[in-house]
């Protein structure tokens, strides 16, 4: 059994680190619960996996004690010999786990965790950490490929994509930050699209953007395929923290990363260094709600989200300037070689 973070870009750093386990055990069968990423054919195409051989309900990711009789009962069923635990918590947060794991000694299942790589969440990406994991494991993962849908990649010169969406509250920058930050991209000539997802709150803050001077397209993305074209038509990517960075990595495309409730250091995509820049809310690294995994304990239980006022445009617009210094010495390197 695999088990990882629900969401659908936990599901995109995951995809090289599967195929690796894939490869080096090429007889085993193994279970997931269901991720829109790992269950689509281009992506598992794009990274070489073939997919796990079955799945589990998603809230078993937590280990609670009112699912434990149906998780052994799957596990004895399905002939499970190791539980691959790629969900990144803590030591003090993951009791549920720990007594799950001392019962699986018991019973002969062995498993595998991040916690053997410390108490605490090392402040490293969580991709690279998983990565570790599997290779003290004799598991070889190669991660100087982090562009792996880079064939899809179509860029317009001068589009910045501006992904305002978030499935949590607390993730979401302002309307009028990025009224301001599209108003200086506009400034300097360059065409801003905005786009968002499917949730009603992401959908009104792109329509109250949608007039804003520099907009050129609003986009509404109702599946994981469009943001994946988006993406790989834009010259760079300006996004909150959510799935549209990791695709972005995985694509080749140049994010910007606005981490406004979550550590940045952490859960930065898998993405060469000259391709990918952070923005993060020094008040989210000192507030009391950060878990040391890097996430909110409010994420959905409400917060005014505080953290969001540390993140300003012109600190956006400086990062915008640093990926294209970055992106022009690395054009001039192909050029002299």
């Amino acid at each position: 059994m695999a088990v990882i973070n629900e969401g659908v870009g936990n599901g995109i750093i995951a995809a090289p680190l599967l195929a690796a386990f894939e490869r080096c055990h090429p007889g085993w069968r193994y279970f997931m619960a269901p991720n829109i990423a790992l269950d689509t054919e281009w992506v598992r195409t794009a990274v070489g996996m073939h997919g796990a051989s079955g799945t589990f309900p998603t809230l078993w990711r937590r280990f609670l004690p009112i699912h434990r009789e149906e998780l052994w009962n799957f596990i004895d069923r399905n002939g499970v010999e190791l539980v691959v635990n790629l969900r990144m918590e803590s030591a003090e947060e993951d009791g549920n786990y720990f007594e799950f794991r001392a019962e699986a000694t018991k019973r002969g299942v062995e498993c595998w965790d991040l916690h053997e790589l410390g108490d605490r969440p090392q402040r490293l990406p969580f991709g690279e950490q998983a990565a570790s994991l599997l290779r003290a494991h004799d598991v070889p993962v190669d991660l100087n490929r982090p562009a792996w849908l880079a064939d899809r990649r179509q860029p317009r010169p001068g589009v910045v994509g501006c992904y305002v969406g978030a499935s949590a509250a607390v993730k979401r920058w302002p309307a009028d930050d990025w009224s301001t930050l599209i108003t200086r991209l506009d400034d300097r000539g360059l065409n801003v699209e905005v786009a968002v997802g499917l949730g009603a709150d992401e959908q009104a803050l792109a329509r109250r953007l949608s007039s804003v001077p520099g907009v050129t397209d609003t986009v509404f993305l109702h599946a994981l395929e469009a943001l994946r074209d988006w993406i790989a038509g834009l010259d760079v990517l300006v996004s909150n923290d959510t799935l549209a960075v990791h695709l972005a990595a995985a694509l080749g495309c140049p994010v910007v990363t606005l981490y406004l409730a979550t550590d940045g250091d952490i859960w930065s995509p898998m993405a060469a260094p000259e391709v990918s820049r952070v923005v993060q809310s020094a008040f989210a690294l000192s507030c009391s709600y950060m878990k040391p995994n890097g996430t909110c304990r409010r994420y959905y239980t409400g917060c005014p989200a505080p953290c969001a006022a540390d993140v300003r445009p012109a600190d956006v617009l400086i990062e915008l300037d640093q990926l294209e210094w970055s992106m022009r010495q690395l054009s001039n390197q192909k050029v002299v070689k």
